[in-house]
Formats: structure tokens, sequence, C-alpha cells
């Protein structure tokens, strides 16, 4: 089975409620924002089918970072990462979801395209409200679309993507020619050590694919499993934070923080990150540390 196909399957069926959810094994943050799930959070729908896109943002006026969020093959609905965009805008984010399919759209041929369209429209909407530093995050075929948008001129220049799981591009047809992404853009990849759907193929491709970012400006991330944690690839979804639902500590220290890290790294680079703060994924409630992401050179 296609492996787009098969994670949309997958999704569909949790979404119904039929698979566990993680547990959350750790003591965690939760979401900076007071109150019931939407207050202080303005959400606006534009566009319909493959042409759709939200936006999240602060219902505070202001100017913003804005963080373009790639969802995976058939999560065409913002709810299956919902906790992860109300974390970005009750830290002063802008989100930015494209649905670059429609629902069971095989069809991979335009969905970067739908994607670009999305954005430049989205800024055009944002106009007094963007303040020019731009990220791009996206989650398995999303991970290849979040590079992809990075290599085009037809949208601002991206401070930092943040491509996870990305895949499957089988050979790499789906992956447009990397090196036109811009040698002082911040790439980061994460996969999971337990993800059977697209593994790390696409990562080390991407990797070698964008010789141009030199090492202080990219990396790539292995989350490894532990207990109760699986890094699988439904870990970076993120339904609902009110009832735990595929939101624990690979969110809160792994996925969300390294991108969190991104938006506030200082001089726009990796060498002022911290790594160990960067791999870091907290402690268990018995003291033990959680296993670290590990850097795959």
């Amino acid at each position: 089975m296609e492996p787009f196909i098969k994670a949309g399957l997958v999704l569909i069926t949790l979404i119904l409620g039929s698979v566990p959810v993680h547990a959350e094994p750790v003591a965690i943050p939760r979401v900076n924002m007071d109150g019931p799930p939407y207050e202080g959070m303005v959400r606006e729908v534009h566009g319909e089918g493959s042409q759709r896109y939200w936006i999240f943002k602060p219902a505070a006026p202001g100017r913003y970072p804005v963080v373009v969020l790639i969802h995976g093959w058939a999560a065409t609905e913002p709810i299956f990462y919902m906790a992860w965009i109300r974390h970005l805008v009750g830290d002063g984010i802008i989100v930015v979801y494209p649905r670059y399919q429609n629902l069971l759209d095989t069809s991979s041929e335009n969905f970067t395209e739908n994607s670009a369209y999305a954005v430049r429209k989205a800024l055009g909407d944002l106009e007094g409200e963007f303040n020019g530093r731009l990220y791009i995050a996206g989650h398995s075929a999303g991970g290849i679309i979040a590079v992809n948008l990075a290599a085009r001129g037809d949208i601002p220049k991206p401070v930092a993507v943040l491509s996870i799981q990305p895949g499957d591009s089988e050979g790499g047809r789906k992956l447009q020619n990397l090196s036109k992404i811009p040698g002082d853009v911040i790439l980061v990849v994460m996969a999971g050590d337990a993800d059977t759907i697209t593994g790390t193929a696409d990562s080390h491709r991407i990797m070698r694919m964008t010789p141009q970012i030199p090492p202080g400006r990219k990396i790539f991330l292995l989350v490894q499993s532990d207990r109760t944690l699986v890094a699988d690839h439904l870990s970076p979804l993120a339904v609902s934070d009110e009832y735990g639902l595929l939101v624990d500590n690979l969110d809160y220290s792994g996925y969300w923080k390294v991108l969190d890290i991104l938006i506030d790294l200082e001089g726009d680079s990796l060498t002022s990150a911290d790594m160990d703060e960067l791999t870091g994924m907290g402690t268990w409630d018995d003291g033990r540390p959680v296993k670290r992401m590990k850097i795959i050179t």
C-alpha cells in the first residue's frame, strides 16, 4: 500500500477514536493560553478544496512571526495538530495551515504548488500583522512540501525549516531542486526510530541534497522511543491537549520544543543553540532521563 494512503487511513481511524493514545509519562508544561480552549485565538478559513487554508492568530493586535504548518497525507483538517497550533498561538505566533489536497486525493503533483498558493494568499491577508519572520514546519508528506517551499522564489525566504518524518519521495521524484534553498536558511530534519511508514530515507536524502547549507545551519535529529513513548509516524500528531489525545513528552520536549528553539534563536544560526537543550527530552517521574534525541551525521 502507498505509504501516504496507509498513513491517511490510520489518521482517519484515529480521529474516529479507535487508536489508543500515547500515555503522558512526564510532568509537562501546559500550553501558554488562559481560559477556554479558543479564548485568545482568532480562527479564519479561506478558499475551497485543495486551495483552502486556515489562519490562527493571537486575538491581541500586533505584528507576529508566521509559522506555516504543513500537514501529513490526509490530515486535511487542523484538528490533527490543534494542540500544537494552540501552543504556537499562545506563544505569540501566527499559524497558517494550508490544505494542499482534497481528502483521499492521492496525486502529489500539485501539493507544493497548492501550498505555495496558500502561503502567498495568507501573507497577503496578514498585511500589517506579519513581522517578516517566516518559519515552515511539515510532517510526513508535509515534510517534503516544507523543504520544497523553501526552494521556491515565490514566497518570502524562511528563517528556518523543520521537516518532520519526511516521506515518501519514492526515489526523490516529489522532492524539488533543494539546492535552491538559500544557504543561510536553517534546516532541521527529524525522524522517529519507530516510524515504519516513512523511515529515515528521505531525511538522509534531504541532508544530502542541501550541500549549500553549512553544518552550522542544519542538523538531523533522531527521536528515540523510550518506555511508553513511541516515536512512530503518528507521534507528531497533537489532536487535543485537554484530553491528552496524542500529546505527550515527544511533543513538548521533542517536536514542539525544537520549533520553539528555532523561533527563539539569536543570530539565526544553530551555532547559538544549546545542544544539550536541543536534544534533551526531560526526565521520567522516577528521575531517570528520557532518551535524548540523537544527532545523525
